[in-house]
């Protein structure tokens, strides 16, 4: 058991050793507990879904609620909000529940609730979602949560990232996301200001709205992962977050 590797995402490879990795139970088959270690950012991360009735048009019925995750979010501790990005949630915005689904934040071994809109801002693909729970629960997913980094970054600084790609096809029975790794490729600059950062790494549907962060300093967000730029791009794992100082300002306002 001492060697053996135990990952979030069914991907092996994490360092055991490594003080970025935290612990939280695990149960093996056959019930017994051992500690799993796992890097800070999967500790942050839930899935960001709808639930919603499917119509059986054999039975001329509706089939129970089921859950399509569309994306991934995180919490921040500092702010004590769940952040996303805005298109992955825009596609509920204006239309009836009974035709969009409710939204709902969860996974990653914590129950789904219902979630509503505080903040959205397509400008820069962000959104802040409220999570209808009690203080209790609350106070749990908070303390997961990650920081707003507040210095400069630099190109090829290692970064880490988890979320949930190609939605409900890699759940497992916990939800569990998935942990990948980058370089930081350059900061995007306009209007002279950050916009984005781009990063080297592998990327795929489901991931936005994911937390980055440097490997160095784990509990510090540096951008929300949003897209590639082209298909292309996708192709040769290259994709962009949106920048930290994008997500503060953000707050800046709303603590004003």
């Amino acid at each position: 058991m001492k060697n053996k590797l135990w990952d979030a995402s069914g991907i092996l490879g994490y360092d055991r050793g490594n003080e970025n990795y935290e612990k939280r139970p695990y149960v093996i088959e056959g019930g017994d507990v051992i500690s799993e270690k796992l890097p800070v950012v999967c500790n942050a991360v839930r899935a960001v879904g709808v639930i919603k009735p499917q119509f059986n048009p054999a039975q001329r019925n509706f089939l129970p609620p089921q859950l399509r995750i569309n994306g991934t979010g995180f919490w921040l501790r500092n702010q004590e909000a769940f952040i996303t990005c805005a298109h992955v949630i825009q596609n509920i915005l204006g239309a009836p529940i009974e035709v969009a689904g409710m939204l709902v934040v969860g996974g990653n071994s914590f129950e789904y609730r219902k979630a509503t809109i505080s903040v959205i801002d397509f400008a820069r693909d962000l959104a802040v979602l409220h999570i209808e729970a009690d203080k209790t629960y609350l106070d749990n997913q908070i303390a997961t949560g990650l920081e707003i980094i507040d210095r400069k970054i630099n190109v090829a600084e290692e970064v880490a990232y988890a979320g949930f790609p190609f939605g409900n096809e890699l759940l497992n029975n916990r939800h569990s996301p998935t942990y990948s790794e980058g370089v930081i490729g350059s900061e995007v600059v306009e209007d002279m200001f950050p916009k984005t950062i781009q990063i080297s790494g592998s990327v795929a549907g489901g991931y936005s709205g994911a937390p980055i962060v440097l490997k160095s300093d784990p509990n510090k967000v540096i951008a929300v992962l949003a897209n590639s730029p082209s298909k292309a791009a996708g192709d040769a794992s290259i994709f962009r977050g949106i920048h930290w100082r994008h997500l503060k300002q953000i707050f800046d306002l709303i603590n004003c």
